[in-house]
């Protein structure tokens, strides 16, 4: 008996290990942050401008260390048919936050995250439009800042190190 279980949970984990790599491929690219220097608090900045014609794109970045920050991330858009979910990887599950609105240039998403967990993070933007010949312009700017202390860095300086 017990060793169908363990049999069953091993099977189980191995579907599911599958199951999350067999996932759609989407393009990406780092999220790019400057560390900005301010005499009380600390601040990354990231700013980046695109468009999407179909399908999703990905932009990824890592927190190192985070304590007493908050992490703010805002989305325009010219076109309302942009969906914004922003997700810490884990080791099984991510944790997702969605833009449950209409975004646009008068209301953009804005989600914070107030003491970001370290770890590996991704912005994924998805053209949701039924019209497919539709072009999405996108602009977005992201922010780590507080009094405390923060590490973020992307792809190219994990390559590096």
């Amino acid at each position: 008996m017990r060793k169908t279980f363990f049999i069953t949970a091993a099977l189980g984990l191995l579907s599911l290990a599958l199951l999350y790599n067999c996932r759609e491929e989407q393009g990406h690219e780092p999220l790019r942050f400057e560390k900005i220097s301010r005499a009380e608090n600390l601040a990354f900045q990231a700013q980046t401008d695109g468009t999407i014609l179909s399908g999703s794109w990905e932009y990824r970045f890592r927190i190192k260390q985070a304590d007493r920050v908050s992490l703010i991330i805002e989305v325009l858009t010219d076109k309302p048919d942009l969906g914004v979910t922003l997700a810490k990887k884990g080791i099984l599950f991510d944790s997702k936050t969605n833009c449950g609105e209409k975004i646009t240039s008068q209301s953009p998403c804005k989600l914070e995250i107030e003491n970001p967990e370290k770890g590996d993070y991704s912005l994924v933007l998805k053209h949701l439009s039924p019209n497919e010949n539709d072009v999405l312009t996108y602009r977005i700017f992201a922010a780590v800042h507080g009094p405390g202390y923060a590490s973020v860095i992307w792809e190219e300086e994990v390559a590096r190190r």
